[in-house]
């Protein structure tokens, strides 16, 4: 089929659709039968789903029109019938969704990225047809649980491990609105920080040359385990900050000694001191605003130990 006649069809119909709404505005009485417009928005469809074979099934994008007025009809049919519910609309998405899966499904390899797209429309769907009927939890649960998916199956389709953890972690993540549902939703965030640390610690180990990943892993498995200090039942606040402040800083120096020791990253033992030095004075002074003259005592002690050392090497 030509070019010059799918032109000629898409001319007709905004020209039609041109007149249609100057026709309305000039207070004209024009037809707003649902009815009338599902036939007619259904022979659109038609239409453009004919132009689709016609040029080839890996023309994928010819398809949008055909979804997107398919949907139109299905929409204007159930308003004829009388139909009101939010989940009307989803056709549409549904409409927007299927070229790009059909487009991943011609092509895996370069159009891994049509499943983001499509993975969004499928919740937008899911969204319309059960907002009415379940809790907010459930529904970010779906939005977060169907993006990990669909980077799930990005990284099966071109076994990228970014796209890997950015799935685990939207998985993990799409768990936290159902954990608030929880008689202990407080723990949901130990649960976050260790499940993303994790990944980036296996890294770590199975991957000798990307090393730096052991920062965020660090990190992330102390900022789990300061959470979890505040969750522990009996102590006075007091006692949790200074526990957790000491753990913090604990954390930070033992991260960057496992970076020191393994791999010899020379600048990360002036972090691991003064780390180690506020461990240690948080510890037994509590907050580090009531500590702060022996910190620079210390730094200032060090500096001049580096100064003599130099000058006397």
């Amino acid at each position: 089929m030509s070019k010059r006649l799918v032109t000629l069809f898409w001319g007709l119909i905004l020209l039609a659709g041109g007149v249609y709404a100057l026709a309305r505005t000039a207070g004209v009485e024009v037809t707003q039968d649902p009815g009338v417009w599902a036939f007619i928005f259904g022979g659109i469809s038609l239409v453009s789903l004919i132009f689709y074979f016609a040029a080839g099934v890996r023309s994928w994008e010819l398809l949008f029109p055909a979804g997107i007025f398919g949907a139109l009809a299905i929409t204007s049919a159930l308003v004829a019938r009388g139909v009101d519910d939010p989940a009307m609309a989803a056709p549409l998405f549904i409409g927007i969704g299927l070229p790009f899966i059909v487009a991943f499904m011609l092509d895996r390899a370069k159009n891994w990225w049509a499943l983001i797209p499509a993975g969004v429309m499928a919740f937008l769907t899911l969204v319309l047809l059960v907002v009415d009927r379940v809790a907010g939890e459930w529904i970010g649960f779906g939005f977060l649980f169907i993006l990990a998916l669909a980077f799930f199956l990005v990284y099966l389709s071109r076994r990228a491990v970014w796209a890997a953890i950015t799935a685990y972690v939207l998985f993990i993540v799409s768990l936290m609105p159902l954990l608030s549902m929880t008689s202990r939703p407080e723990w949901s965030g130990v649960i976050l920080f260790f499940a993303i640390g994790l990944p980036f610690l296996y890294i770590y180990y199975k991957s000798p040359g990307r090393w730096f990943a052991i920062f965020p892993a660090g990190i992330l498995l102390t900022l789990g385990l300061v959470t979890a200090v505040g969750l522990i039942p009996g102590i006075s606040d007091e006692t949790t900050q200074r526990i957790g402040n000491s753990v913090l800083y604990a954390g930070i120096a033992a991260t960057f000694a496992i970076a020191w020791l393994k791999n010899q990253v020379r600048w990360a033992t002036a972090v691991i001191v003064l780390a180690a030095i506020l461990a240690v004075i948080t510890a037994i002074f509590g907050e580090l605003r009531h500590s702060w003259p022996i910190v620079l005592i210390l730094v200032g002690a060090f500096l001049l130990y580096r100064s003599i050392r130099a000058k006397t090497a």
